[in-house]
């Protein structure tokens, strides 16, 4: 309901992915090729049409014109009903010469059937006309659908009444409806009989409230005559529209339709019943609403119902639905307070308790309940959270109410405050986040006695943890954290996920991977239980660290707790086995993924898998393979997906520089930009694979004198590799000064690339002047290696020793280190 393109109910979400991805279409076709290759079947119309109309409305226009093909080689004597959904296949994908030929077709059969012949089964002229004029107008040729129209009916004389209302409907209303063109599409129903016109007016009304053209929607609704059989329908739909908008009395009045005795309820009727109990309840119409979908949620249950324990558990989807919602906003059951006062004996029988039944006064009373303001709070909430349709979070709003509620002399919910330092450093306003902090103390100062304050002020301190670790300040963390310890609370895990994830933020360099295990183990000992972010920011640490026995175990760990993987923590996996070459277990994960249920696809296991095959493996056919495997997906490609392209084609064999430069038209057409990322690319191939230098000097002098792209450290990086691969280090120190002059950075991986050519050219000196360049918080571990084989490859071990001891001195994780210690023979060994 707050996310658009979201289902409201999590059983609908699973069903449509489950629909989605039950694809039987591919089967189907390549059961019907296998069998006509082996020649051992002979199909029917009817087989034919259902294949034929499939692939139609897949969109799969090759395999329709294939499949028609092969019916009228085989003269099989096709069904009307084929030729409709062909022309608006074609129509639909932009071309109305074939969807006129179609046409053309089925006229030429109709002509021959009036004759005698039998070339057609069930015949539907008026269906085929309102195709050809649907075509036209969801290709924007009005003018050629009007011509059409009036030649048929023309045509038909005193017999065009008999088909007009088809025409219009199906062709006209239902492409205006195609291409979103509601008050159109309403214009036309207006012309059509009264029981063609309720239908078209019901049908617009629904789809325009769904996109929310609310002029539309509203005339079109009012347009139906009160006889009409189905008014629930659209007025489900008017009041969804309602809902979203903040219009609660709107959504009142569609909701008078659906909740008049005389309308029979159905499943159907659970999701605007929750969608409009939640509107009220949001509006301070607690009661109201909690009444309403009450009614409602009996009637549904009352149902006779072949799977009745289906609709049960819908309702009761429903009736959580609504519960969820009042505990995340701490609003509650107003009757449920009211019964405790009268009595504490007596038990409602409300679905929506807000609290449990406790045993003292001091765990249940609110010394500040009196003057808190529930409905401001929710308002805040929504508008935090870009709830009702709104798009995305609006902060000045939820502070403008925020201050409105404290100048009447009240004040929102604890967690509203929470909510409020949350989004304050979302946006980089830390003085913010203290301020509101400030205001919670002065509003609702601290009072442990009382459970229900002590809870309420461990989300707002919770949030100023994550605030500060969020805008880098760990020291104040810890005494936010510190104060949450004193009161008997602790951090929530995922702001425990947060201080592994911010690791990187620090200036220090250290082992982050130990760390991340550090305050993971941390969490535990304070009585956290760990969430699916706090193993994905540990795993994710763990993996750069490549220490991929402790993520499989902590990834094997999360699974035995019952915490399901979500698609980051397999792309981060996938990611950390590809960095140790472990090809098989990578890829058999990267299936799991793919088959989890409500996979949500992202772009990045993805780019690891193809980087993998590109870098590793060097296999030009694997990376591809998972490129269309990303594109099946429905996968936009990243930046550095098109990268990986560019690297495939220009440096795997077989070596392709024109299907490389390729990707460049790929990624404009796509709506993206070109990056200097992706010229880099090519220039290190046409340097260090084809050693065409003077391909690579004219590439790289074209791009800065056309200003093609801006020119960044990436580039001079790949003339740089290009020039040391073909023995010209000698050469680079004037484009070294032109760098300079660009005010482009010399960066770690530049600097690699210079040491290693003044090594290999012998001149240590050199080498050293690069090294020295780079300063030493920015120097890689790589930058070390570089220099510490430098100094060997020209006999210099004491210089060696000194770059290996300023590394020890870096906090580099072990693994890392070692590496390089390695080169000098051994003799220390670094440890965790």
């Amino acid at each position: 309901m707050d996310e658009p393109g979201k289902f409201m109910l999590a059983s609908h979400e699973l069903e449509h992915a489950i629909l989605s991805e039950d694809d039987r279409l591919d089967l189907a076709v390549k059961l019907f090729d296998t069998s006509v290759d082996a020649d051992v079947a002979m199909y029917s119309a009817e087989t034919y049409h259902q294949l034929i109309s499939a692939c139609a409305q897949a969109g799969r226009s090759a395999d329709m014109l294939r499949l028609f093909e092969h019916m009228e080689a085989n003269q099989i004597v096709p069904f009307a009903a084929v030729f409709p959904t062909m022309i608006t296949a074609f129509a639909t994908s932009g071309d109305l010469i074939s969807a006129v030929e179609c046409y053309n077709e089925y006229r030429n059969l109709a002509i021959a059937n009036d004759e005698g012949q039998e070339t057609l089964h069930d015949r539907l002229d008026a269906e085929v006309y309102a195709a050809v004029i649907n075509a036209y107008v969801i290709t924007d040729k009005i003018e050629g659908a009007m011509k059409f129209f009036q030649k048929i009916v023309g045509e038909y004389g005193v017999r065009a009444a008999d088909i007009k209302d088809a025409l219009v409907t199906t062709g006209f209303v239902k492409g205006f409806i195609s291409r979103g063109i509601y008050q159109e599409a309403f214009h036309w129903a207006q012309a059509v009989e009264a029981e063609a016109r309720a239908r078209a007016f019901s049908q617009i009304a629904t789809i325009s409230a769904d996109k929310d053209d609310k002029a539309t929607a509203v005339a079109a609704y009012s347009s139906i005559p009160a006889y009409f059989d189905d008014l629930a329908t659209p007025a489900m739909s008017l009041l969804a529209m309602s809902v979203r908008g903040g219009d609660v009395a709107a959504a009142a009045k569609y909701w008078g339709v659906l909740s008049n005795p005389e309308a029979r309820a159905t499943v159907s009727f659970i999701e605007p019943t929750a969608m409009y109990a939640v509107a009220l309840i949001g509006s301070g119409q607690v009661v109201e609403g909690l009444a309403q979908s009450e009614m409602m949620f009996q009637r549904i249950r009352s149902l006779e119902s072949d799977a009745r324990s289906h609709l049960l558990e819908e309702v009761d989807e429903g009736v959580e639905f609504i519960a969820r919602y009042m505990e995340t906003r701490g609003i509650a059951d107003p009757r449920e307070i009211a019964s405790q006062v009268s009595s504490f004996h007596q038990q409602s029988t409300s679905p929506y308790l807000s609290t449990p039944t406790v045993s003292n006064f001091e765990d249940t009373f609110d010394p500040y309940a009196h003057n808190t303001d529930f409905k401001g709070s929710s308002l805040i909430a929504d508008d935090l959270e870009g709830s009702h349709g709104r798009k995305g979070p609006r902060l000045s709003d939820a502070l403008n109410r925020f201050r409105n509620i404290r100048r009447a002399g009240r004040h929102p919910r604890y967690i509203t405050y929470a909510k409020l330092i949350s989004a304050a450093a979302r946006d980089g306003k830390i003085d913010l986040c203290h301020d509101i902090l400030a205001m919670a103390r002065t509003d609702m100062p601290l009072q442990p006695q009382y459970a229900v304050v002590r809870y309420g002020w461990s989300s707002i301190l919770d949030a100023m943890v994550g605030a500060c670790l969020t805008m880098g300040n760990r020291g104040r963390a810890e005494q936010f954290h510190q104060e949450l310890l004193e009161m008997g609370a602790t951090p929530s895990a995922n702001t425990f996920g947060l201080y592994i994830t911010t690791l990187k933020d620090s200036t220090k360099t250290f082992d982050e991977a130990s760390e991340a295990v550090r305050i993971f183990h941390r969490a535990k000992a304070e009585g956290v239980d760990p969430s699916s972010f706090l193993y994905n920011a540990l795993i994710g640490k763990l993996g750069k660290a490549r220490r991929i026995d402790d993520c499989l175990f902590y990834f094997a760990e999360m699974r035995a707790l019952g915490i399901k993987p979500t698609s980051v923590t397999y792309g981060t996996i996938v990611n950390a086995l590809c960095r140790v070459s472990d090809e098989k277990f990578a890829e058999e994960l990267f299936d799991e993924m793919e088959a989890m249920r409500n996979y949500k696809a992202r772009p990045a296991p993805y780019n690891s898998m193809m980087q993998f095959f590109l870098t590793t493996k060097r296999d030009k056919v694997k990376v591809l393979a998972y490129y269309e495997r990303m594109k099946a997906k429905g996968i936009a490609p990243t930046a550095h997906t098109y990268k990986l392209l560019v690297d495939t084609h220009a440096t795997l064999e077989p070596v392709d520089m024109n299907a490389a430069e390729e990707v460049l038209s790929m990624i404009r057409n796509s709506g993206q930009r070109v990056e200097p990322v992706h010229y880099a690319s090519l220039i290190h191939a046409r340097g260090c694979v084809m050693h065409d230098m003077e391909g690579a000097h004219k590439m790289f002098d074209s791009i800065v004198k056309e200003s093609l792209v801006p020119v960044n450290s990436s580039l001079y990086q790949a003339l740089f590799e290009a020039m040391v691969a073909n023995h010209e280090v000698s050469a680079t120190e004037p484009v070294l000064q032109q760098m300079r002059r660009q005010r482009v950075e010399l960066t770690p991986y530049i600097a690699n690339t210079l040491i290693h050519g003044w090594a290999a050219d012998k001149k240590i000196e050199k080498a050293q002047q690069i090294y020295d360049a780079v300063g030493r918080e920015k120097r890689e571990p790589s930058t070390y290696e570089a220099m510490t084989r430098a100094y060997l490859a020209v006999e210099q071990r004491d210089q060696a020793r000194g770059v290996v001891g300023e590394m020890l001195t870096r906090g580099y994780p072990s693994a890392v280190v070692n590496k390089v210690l390695e080169l000098l023979g051994g003799g220390q060994e670094a440890t965790d």
